[in-house]
């Protein structure tokens, strides 16, 4: 069998299922992985048995807590060398036992975020590599420590791989090598047939058409066009499942009547609330943070058979036939003229095909072999 991976990840198993979980059940097909998840303030279920999977939780700096005072201290905590050697060494000694009870013998780290990228001097000798997937460096406040780390990281990797052009460009000025650029893809077979399956309950009570947005309503989410635009065609639902920022919960309450805010569903159910709507939008605001996007949503929309409507936030977007708007007017004018349009679903779903994850990362299973 391959050298296991220890993959460290930026996010729980139980959060959105995105890019990790579905690189590390890939992985997990042919090779022990040990997917180690930061330890949240709050309570999450144990992942489900996986075969070749196993899990393993690590204490982190509380940079994402819901409470800003939380947050604050653990900015300062972790500018501190002193703290934040200790919760290496503790970090360290867990990951030690893990690996030794789990018998994974001559691992390979991949590095989803370089915030646990210190391990690396307590395990000499084992190669990593490192999985560039977003703009670490624009997610808010940004620590000397961090951005010190990123560097490190990108200068010592075996490899890195990057989703877009713009992290590529990155990589390539932070003087990475060599790269591989592997997009974000879909589950093909999961939302091919979205259509076939039984209308949620709680979509039953919206009226129709249905314009719809999975994920997370954050910082980077454009609420102002999406209000507008939501008054400017009052006749369409908006649909927006996915968790809200505790602190822009005052925006939703601002939000117009045919909005309906879901909150967030299981991943699995994700298909059917596709598949019994009409459109599909991305309303980023177009940011440096999104620049970089290649959003995992933009491939299971066009699995489900959904046309996209989105803003010109990145390349990916602007160059993948995707049809976009730069204000509400263009926005609400681009909807109207899309659900009018001549529906091609199959053409579509044939075209997300060739984004399946399976396709996506044989690159990197090669790469990790050749270790």
């Amino acid at each position: 069998m391959p050298r296991p991976v220890v993959y460290f990840s930026p996010i729980p198993w139980r959060g959105l299922y995105q890019r990790p979980q579905h690189m590390c059940r890939f992985l997990a097909q042919d090779r022990q992985v040990l997917f180690v998840e930061p330890k949240t303030l709050s309570s999450s279920e144990a992942p489900d048995a996986i075969e070749n999977l196993d899990f393993l939780t690590l204490p982190v700096f509380p940079f994402n807590a819901k409470n800003p005072l939380i947050r604050a201290m653990a900015f300062l905590a972790g500018s501190l060398p002193p703290l934040r050697f200790l919760l290496e060494r503790v970090q360290a000694r867990r990951l030690r036992r893990a690996l030794k009870s789990r018998h994974l013998n001559l691992p390979v780290f991949l590095f989803g975020h370089p915030e646990m990228q210190g391990l690396r001097k307590h395990f000499p000798g084992t190669p990593h590599a490192y999985d560039h997937m977003d703009d670490v460096l624009q997610f808010g406040r940004v620590s000397t420590s961090l951005r010190r780390d990123f560097q490190e990281m990108i200068r010592d990797a075996s490899f890195v791989v990057c989703t877009s052009e713009e992290l590529e460009a990155q990589i390539r000025l932070a003087g990475g090598d060599p790269i591989l650029r592997i997009g974000n893809g879909v589950e093909w077979e999961r939302f091919a047939e979205s259509w076939k399956l039984p209308e949620p309950l709680a979509l039953t009570a919206i009226p129709v058409p249905r314009v719809i947005y999975t994920g997370s309503v954050a910082e980077w989410f454009d609420f102002d066009l999406l209000y507008e635009t939501a008054r400017l065609i009052p006749e369409m639902s908006f649909v927006i499942v996915g968790p809200l920022r505790p602190a822009l919960e005052k925006r939703k309450k601002q939000a117009p009547e045919n909005i309906h805010f879901q909150g967030a569903k299981p991943y699995l159910e994700l298909p059917a609330w596709l598949g019994h709507s009409d459109l599909a939008i991305i309303p980023f605001q177009c940011i440096p943070l999104t620049r970089a996007v290649d959003p995992v949503k933009l491939h299971e929309y066009s699995a489900a058979g959904l046309a996209v409507v989105a803003t010109p936030f990145s390349h990916e977007i602007q160059s993948g036939g995707v049809r976009t708007a730069k204000n509400a007017e263009e926005f609400a004018g681009a909807i109207k003229e899309v659900l009018k349009q001549a529906r091609d679903p199959e053409a579509l779903r044939r075209k997300a095909r060739k984004k399946s994850w399976e396709r996506l990362l044989e690159p990197l299973d090669r790469a990790l072999d050749d270790f």
